[in-house]
């Protein structure tokens, strides 16, 4: 089974679907791809919070995140 957290097991997900309906959302309503793309990601964190997770889970999901896009192609 394909581990749920690892990011890597959604990205078909994220970059076939999520990411262009937040584009062309953005791009539909007239608004920078990053507003559109900052708007979701504070829903998306909102449902997370109230599942469980906590401000500083959230953050060092993001920390993470940062860090691995930051690191050379073979390591990220």
């Amino acid at each position: 089974m394909k581990d749920p957290f690892d990011a890597h097991t959604h990205e078909p997900f994220m970059m076939d679907q999520l990411l262009p309906l937040v584009v062309d959302y953005a791009h539909a309503n007239g608004y920078p791809t990053a507003t559109a793309a900052m708007a979701a990601f504070m829903a998306m964190a909102t449902i997370l919070q109230h599942k469980g997770l906590t401000r500083t889970d959230l953050m060092s999901v993001l920390d993470t995140t940062c860090a691995n896009h930051d690191a050379p192609e073979g390591l990220q």
